[in-house]
């Protein structure tokens, strides 16, 4: 929670932060809270001090260690923000903004770290001080004089910074004399006692003033590395004579920094120097921050060897500083595209929360570079952070920069952003994905790679789900058909599989039309994968027609019954659903033999019905269809025609023992061409012309060959145009006498079907002829 101070504060003076929670311990007299900048809401921290009187000795040294801090700039030194002085109900208040840290030993205890893994954290820590310390002394010539636990603090990247710069006091200019303006003699009551060397605790200032700069300084590092490696704060001055805890490396240097002798204590540098607080983390993190100034030999083979040392890093230090030193890297163009592999591999190790905040923004970013490098590793990778980015997010920001690759020229990129889709689409608006991800996909699946090609309709296959039935209708269908034709084999597998799990997008009729017909020639296919995807693909689909064959029965049924008994008997007399099955089978059958060249329309007819009338102008077809026939029915001539013949009777007509003449030639005798000119030829409702004929298709080569054989005889005849004949001869029906009581299938006369020979153009004396064909 954070509370606004400005209604605090006298005198209108509007603070640049917003005052939040305070820790547990501080330097000092100072209470460090928990802060956020207005300005940008980043976190912060905010020391604080105040004092009824504003020259008391405390606000003074608060106000040197804000100008000292103000003024020393160093990596390992806490960044100084802002500072406010002002008074609050009746009191003189001095706060200090800067970076946010925590305290030092509470930090240390939450991470919770052991082993070696500890060591390297802390060997890290005190590497990252003593660096600050040497900077103060030797470079700045100034004494701390508050060196220990509490006036070290750790960043949010888990770096140490050194602060409290409350008793900083310059060597170079201490007086001969002692004065109360000195903030080290000053102030020193503000140290406890354990942490005072020998020369400052028994106020020996001339001691201290003939001492290196450092003498004081070193005392109070060794009391820091005495407290680091104990895990608790300094109780007394006699602690500081166990070393259990000292690494072993270290200890000659700690003893020497502890020298009761002022000018025999060790140089900070020197420690420094002697490398026994070098360890692998810290040079893996001073290579990072120093990356700007390495070579890109150095850079390679330091990336190379990342992934393998990840292991070794303490998870907190990895998650909280390595993962911001890559990202900014990567960003910046520092790191090589081999980087973005350890960052993800950090990620992978993060909570769902703690990924959004620090990783995702990272990626968003770097999906906006140019590098073809940073992309592949992004879109290699993208199944392990991929469903953790928020659908807004890859709409407004990922997608844009993610759909170039769809036209690169590099094959690879060109699949591998095709392959990101299956976790990137379900992320996009329905606009997004008919507009502009469906037209890529076009484009990609007449691709010259044969992969993308098979990949693309496996992509479409996944998207289904995704996109509105409508367009799944429009455009799945059409995708899928072409890449049966593919001449890749993975391709036609995916388009067959594709098929099968998008059925719910496919009615009957686009199954019985589209789909059997494209998917039936693969089920020869050379390539066994491509052979049993289709074989099961027909049989899917050969399940979801007998469905709609069954649902259409069930329809035809329900109207049947709804319509009455006067539905079955209609138009004098239909034929049951069985007849009507029998039926149009029957013309179907018809139908094909006609196409090949075969016979002519077949008539015949019931033995108890009277002479039916054809129109002149079409052998056996009917000016008036009746009401139940089928093509060729004539309407009876009176109104005295018998009653209606039973369902059995119907389905039986043109059914039963025909004497195999279906489509065959007539008899060459005159008498039957005389009788096919006199009668007429009428059909019954169901004649098909395939009854119980013994052979309908070896009469029907027998025809074709009488037909070859009239065709010679007439080429030795020269026809004059002038006498042609003009009228077509009247024709009675030919009846077959009955077997067996049963009704015997009518005989095409020469003038019908494929067989007509141009006999009606011949000349009179010429058809004489011919009379007998």
């Amino acid at each position: 929670m954070f509370a606004k101070l400005t209604s605090l504060v006298g005198g209108g003076v509007v603070l640049p932060f917003e005052l939040g929670e305070p820790h547990s311990s501080a330097w000092g007299q100072w209470t460090h809270y928990r802060g956020t900048l207005t300005a940008d809401d980043s976190p912060c921290s905010v020391f604080r001090i105040s004092a009824v009187n504003k020259d008391e000795p405390r606000l003074r040294s608060a106000r040197n260690g804000v100008k000292r801090l103000r003024t020393l700039r160093h990596p390992n030194i806490l960044a100084f923000k802002d500072a406010v002085e002002t008074e609050e109900r009746g009191e003189h208040v001095v706060y200090l903004v800067t970076e946010a840290a925590s305290p030092l030993v509470p930090t240390l205890r939450s991470l919770g770290l052991s082993g070696p893994q500890r060591d390297q954290y802390l060997a890290m820590g005190l590497h990252q001080v003593m660096s600050a310390l040497s900077f103060v002394n030797n470079d700045c010539k100034l004494i701390h004089g508050n060196v220990c636990s509490a006036s070290v603090v750790v960043t949010e990247g888990l770096d140490w910074r050194l602060h409290g710069f409350d008793l900083v006091t310059e060597h170079r200019d201490w007086p001969v004399g002692i004065g109360a303006d000195i903030p080290l003699s000053a102030a020193s009551w503000m140290v406890a006692a354990q942490y005072k060397p020998g020369e400052v605790g028994k106020q020996n200032w001339d001691a201290v003033r003939t001492s290196p700069e450092w003498s004081v300084d070193a005392w109070g590092l060794g009391c820091l590395i005495q407290e680091v490696y104990s895990g608790s704060s300094l109780a007394r001055t006699e602690d500081l004579r166990v070393t259990d805890n000292i690494p072993k490396n270290l200890l000659p240097y700690y003893q020497k920094l502890l020298a009761s002798t002022a000018s025999r204590r060790l140089n900070v540098i020197k420690v420094l120097e002697a490398g026994v607080l070098k360890s692998k983390l810290g040079d893996m993190m001073v290579f990072i921050e120093n990356l700007a100034l390495k070579d890109s030999v150095e850079r390679d083979s330091f990336f190379k060897k990342l992934p393998s040392m990840l292991p070794s890093v303490p998870v907190p230090v990895a998650q909280r500083k390595l993962l911001p030193l890559l990202a900014a890297a990567l960003e910046f163009g520092g790191a090589p595209p081999m980087a973005l592999g350890s960052l993800l591999a950090i990620g992978e190790g993060m909570s769902e929360e703690e990924r959004s905040k620090q990783v995702l923004p990272i990626l968003t970013k770097l999906f906006a570079s140019n590098d073809r490098g940073i992309r592949r590793g992004l879109l290699e990778n993208i199944s392990s952070f991929g469903h953790a980015l928020p659908a807004a997010l890859v709409e407004g920001q990922i997608y844009p920069n993610v759909q170039t690759g769809f036209g690169d020229a590099n094959p690879y990129l060109r699949e591998l952003t095709l392959k990101s889709m299956v976790v990137l689409g379900p992320k996009l608006s329905q606009k997004t994905l008919n507009q502009s991800l469906l037209k890529h996909l076009a484009k990609l699946q007449v691709d010259e790679e044969p992969a993308i090609r098979a990949n693309t309709t496996v992509l479409l296959g996944n998207l289904a789900p995704q996109l509105p039935d409508a367009t799944c209708k429009k455009v799945l269908l059409n995708a899928f058909t072409r890449a049966l034709k593919d001449p890749f084999p993975p391709a036609r597998a995916a388009g067959l599989r594709a098929v099968m799990s998008t059925a719910k997008h496919h009615g009957a009729e686009d199954v019985a039309v589209r789909v059997v017909p494209m998917v039936g020639p693969l089920c020869v296919d050379p390539v066994q994968e491509v052979r049993s995807s289709a074989l099961q693909c027909l049989e899917q689909f050969l399940g979801t027609l007998q469905k709609n064959s069954r649902d259409m029965e069930e329809k035809a049924a329900a109207s049947a019954t709804a319509g009455g008994n006067g539905a079955i008997n209609s138009s004098g007399g239909g034929a049951s659903t069985g007849g009507s099955l029998l039926t149009g089978f029957g013309w179907a059958v018809s139908s094909l033999v006609s196409k090949s060249g075969g016979a002519t329309d077949v008539a015949s007819v019931h033995q108890s019905q009277p002479a039916r009338t054809t129109s002149a102008t079409g052998l056996g077809r009917s000016s008036t269809s009746g009401g139940g026939g089928g093509a060729g029915y004539t309407a009876p001539a009176t109104s005295s025609q018998p009653s209606a013949p039973s369902i059995s009777q119907k389905i039986t007509q043109g059914w039963d023992d025909d004497d195999g003449n279906f489509g065959s030639v007539p008899s060459r005798t005159s008498s039957r061409a005389a009788e096919a000119a006199e009668e007429p030829i009428s059909a019954d409702v169901g004649g098909s012309g395939w009854g119980d004929d013994d052979d309908p298709l070896e009469d029907m080569v027998d025809a074709m060959a009488a037909e070859m054989e009239a065709r010679k005889k007439l080429s030795k005849v020269t026809v004059s145009s002038s006498k042609h004949a003009t009228g077509a001869a009247t024709r009675k029906p030919v009846v077959a006498g009955a077997r067996g009581g049963g009704v015997a299938g009518a005989r095409a006369t020469v003038g019908g079907g494929g067989m007509k020979l141009g006999a009606k153009k011949l000349a009179k004396e010429e058809a004489d002829e011919f009379a007998e064909w």
